[in-house]
């Protein structure tokens, strides 16, 4: 007789981490399936790297590790044991990277290491004089500062920690500052979830729902969306409560669970921690009005979802409660697996967008400018939360930049003057209260503050005289065909 479980206790166990929900074997699905979801992976969007890329990129790793070792190494005193050292992180770790993901790289550093003059003012400049090394930008105010830069065409995101004594393993080496201690928490983290990455069914199971945000354009934490770490730990609470469900059990109860779940009421947790420790994040989240609590599951215990807000969290909910109705026809036979793994077509969706334009007059400046916009773009998603505007329209950010390039003879284009080079973002816009809109909404005033944001009080980055900015809404049918081939 099947025991009958209480929504409380049911609640309970989502709340609690290590709790297991069931041990039942998932008997909805043949497991010997599981080896399809690979296949499926491949076939649908070409998702993996071969073998031939990977050494390509494991490569690369080694070449920048001994670069950066021998820059280190001039600041080594005589009494240091060590000059410090590059590590791997993130989901190319586990082999759970798409071919086109980033990879993620800490230098862990002693403490005459400075992260200002030395990581940020003397690093990329001996970064940039190798001849493979594009497209660097410094971001110096997220929360866990980075430089982003390509090498040999491969995205790298590169983080800086400055600890007393590198320990073994290095994620317990010991932090000398706060922005240390959480450039750190990415190691430690990736350290948390390599116990489990040796499991087929579970890196096979991340590996989809990693692939299905990517497609779905719910994917990047800095354009205010939820990040590489976010999913493993959404992920890994499914593999909490039902540990012995094949692949296709775990992705069927991770859209039934999560597209029903009170994001405002329940945070995820994976791992227990103090209680004090976590009362105060629990006061900071309501302090700094978190729309989504994913906590890490090392210490210090960070919200990995800190950069959403409004109205990206509509448009992951929209997604997750999409993928669940998908995920039952599917079950039904009524669709394939492909179905859940499409491409989200973003230009059909609305009839309105607002275009964030960045220009320039030549491509090296774009680069630095295009990014430094991008870094900004949760402020702006934040700013949109506020008063009647969240109220009265839909802002749907896509997380992908698209070449716009002024086309002589475009009839849709205008050049501003001489900045031949461009790249944009995209705002889909969707009304949802006409008479708000018809009262007097000061969208205008958010786009101004925006663009004083982007100078800064304190600003990191000069615009120079030869960058421009435009921002304008366009109908989809002014949307260039070349752009709308790229989703």
């Amino acid at each position: 007789m099947k025991q009958f479980v209480s929504p409380q206790d049911m609640l309970n166990k989502f709340r609690n981490p290590h709790e297991i929900y069931t041990q039942q074997t998932d008997f909805y699905y043949d497991p010997q399936s599981d080896a399809n979801i690979p296949k499926i992976l491949q076939q649908s969007i070409n998702f993996f790297d071969d073998e031939i890329s990977k050494k390509t990129k494991d490569k690369l790793i080694e070449e920048l590790r001994q670069n950066i070792i021998r820059w280190l190494k001039l600041y080594q005193s005589v009494e240091q044991e060590f000059a410090g050292e590059l590590a791997v992180f993130g989901s190319y770790r586990f082999g759970a990277n798409g071919k086109d993901s980033d990879i993620d790289l800490i230098i862990l550093a002693p403490p005459q290491i400075d992260r200002e003059l030395h990581f940020f003012q003397q690093l990329p400049s001996i970064l940039s004089s190798n001849s493979k090394v594009t497209n660097l930008y410094c971001i110096q105010e997220a929360m866990v500062p980075l430089i982003r830069f390509k090498f040999a065409g491969i995205q790298f995101d590169l983080v800086f920690a400055c600890v007393k004594k590198i320990m073994k393993p290095l994620s317990q080496s010991d932090p000398v500052d706060e922005k240390s201690s959480r450039s750190l928490n990415g190691l430690k983290v990736s350290d948390y979830f390599s116990k489990y990455c040796h499991q087929k069914s579970y890196l096979s199971f991340l590996k989809f729902i990693k692939a299905w945000a990517i497609n779905r354009g719910i994917y990047g934490n800095v354009m205010g969306y939820l990040g590489g770490i976010s999913w493993q730990i959404l992920t890994h609470k499914i593999f909490q409560l039902y540990p012995n469900y094949s692949v296709q059990g775990l992705i069927e109860r991770f859209f039934f669970i999560f597209s029903q779940w009170k994001w405002n009421e329940l945070p995820v947790v994976i791992q227990k921690c103090d209680e004090i420790w976590r009362n105060s994040l629990f006061e900071q989240q309501q302090k700094q009005h978190n729309v989504m609590t994913i906590l890490t599951p090392v210490y210090p215990y960070i919200n990995s979802a800190y950069n959403v807000s409004n109205c990206t969290f509509t448009i992951i909910e929209e997604q997750l409660k999409l993928a669940n109705i998908i995920m039952q026809k599917i079950c039904l036979s009524e669709l394939q697996w492909s179905d859940l793994l499409k491409k989200i077509q973003f230009f059909d969706i609305y009839y309105t967008y607002l275009q964030i334009r960045a220009l320039s007059k030549n491509k090296d400046d774009l680069i630095q400018w295009k990014s430094h916009i991008e870094s900004k773009l949760r402020k702006l998603n934040k700013m949109l939360d506020e008063g009647d505007v969240n109220k009265a329209i839909e802002f749907h950010l896509y997380p992908k930049s698209f070449q716009t390039d002024y086309v002589q003879g475009d009839e849709n284009d205008t050049p501003g003057s001489l900045f031949n080079f461009s790249e944009s973002f995209f705002y889909g816009i969707r009304i949802k209260d006409e008479e708000l809109v018809k009262e007097k909404l000061d969208i205008e005033n958010i786009i101004r503050q925006f663009c004083d944001c982007l100078e800064g009080q304190k600003p990191y980055f000069r615009v120079p005289e030869n960058l421009n900015l435009e921002i304008k809404s366009l109908h989809k049918d002014q949307i260039p065909k070349k752009i709308k081939s790229e989703l």
